[in-house]
């Protein structure tokens, strides 16, 4: 009886999976291997007490806004927040897609932006990125032209792929679109180029961000947009009403006023450029450029490199099944004792 209840873009729908599976290095979900720094960990107890768990937090996070609009060189006005970016991808379709409506994004990419769309009913029309998983951005405005979507996404730098597309590319995409374009700058810490600054230049721009990757802050689950504040009074109308919780808004507040992320991001920049040279040289081996924390990977035995890791306890993203990704696996960078642990686990099973 349920079976016949169920919405028609529910019915054989497979969501996003997470596997819990042993392991000694978790190297598969891009965290960093940081832990809160020292200074927020000396005063853990009276963040915690400050953070009033008593109470409903506040329902707009202003403070953190605040420090967000500071770290972004926006106005609070500028910024919302969600339970994580991927929530925020989710009020979006909310707020604008109609069943029928057209989202357009790069494939391969993150996941949840196909998840979301066949959630909201919306036609998607996946647009694939060269074969050295570059931006074909003449196929993007050709598909925008044709299709005319209500909703494009740009993931940059792109998750699993770790390439980027270029700033005066994104702007031809803006232009040419008459619907919201999504910039997801999940990774944007590890790139350093943004286009936040473009905020007020379109109307129709949303920038996602996150606290979970380079702030290490992804068991607190804290993302958030970036947009001029006409776009963003309609993702207030359909967020629920007290989606942070109050610890994760005043630890997360914490953080930003800390001065350990840039110490942070080198260590992780100069451990990526080590672990991609060690990569490189060994046979067989297809390693991508990458301007994020992970590094996607290619092998002839994909399955034999990822049960192989596994035995020695090393966690990593197999996507070998996914179209396009044939053969990838996605390696998070992580600590110099892990990055050393996979190079050798690497050349046990493939030299």
């Amino acid at each position: 009886m349920i079976e016949n209840l169920v919405r028609e873009e529910i019915k054989g729908f497979k969501n996003y999976e997470v596997h819990s599976v042993p392991y000694k290095y978790k190297m598969d979900a891009n965290e960093t291997p940081f832990e809160l720094p020292e200074e927020v960990i000396k005063n853990i107890q009276e963040i915690v007490k400050s953070s009033q768990v008593n109470v409903y937090p506040d329902p707009t996070a202003e403070k953190l806004k605040e420090e967000l609009a500071r770290y972004c060189g926006v106005e609070p006005t500028n910024i919302f927040v969600g339970n994580g970016s991927d929530e925020i991808i989710h009020l979006i379709m909310l707020a604008f897609i109609n069943k029928g409506d057209v989202v357009v994004y790069p494939h391969p990419s993150f996941a949840m932006y196909s998840v979301y769309s066949k959630i909201a009913g919306a036609v998607e029309i996946p647009v694939r990125l060269r074969e050295d998983y570059n931006y074909d951005v003449d196929s993007f405005i050709k598909v925008i032209e044709k299709y005319q979507p209500k909703l494009v996404f740009l993931c940059n730098p792109n998750n699993p792929t770790g390439s980027v597309i270029e700033r005066e590319d994104i702007m031809k995409i803006i232009q040419k679109s008459h619907g919201i374009v999504v910039v997801d700058e999940a990774y944007f810490e590890f790139y350093g180029n943004t286009i936040v600054d473009a905020i007020n230049e379109f109307e129709n721009l949303i920038v996602l961000r996150t606290l979970s990757k380079a702030f290490g802050l992804a068991g607190l689950r804290v993302g958030y947009a970036v947009a001029n504040e006409n776009i963003l009074k309609y993702l207030n109308l359909v967020k629920s009403p007290y989606n942070i919780n109050s610890l994760s808004q005043v630890i997360a507040l914490k953080v930003l006023r800390t001065d350990v992320l840039k110490e942070r991001i080198n260590y992780i920049l100069e451990e990526r450029e080590r672990l991609i040279k060690e990569l490189t040289k060994i046979p067989g081996v297809k390693v991508y450029p990458s301007k994020t924390n992970f590094i996607l990977v290619k092998f002839k035995d994909a399955d034999y490199v990822y049960q192989g890791l596994l035995e020695r306890g090393i966690l990593v993203r197999d996507f070998s099944k996914v179209e396009g990704l044939e053969g990838a696996l996605r390696i998070t960078v992580s600590s110099r004792e892990a990055n050393d642990y996979l190079i050798n686990g690497l050349k046990e099973l493939l030299l």
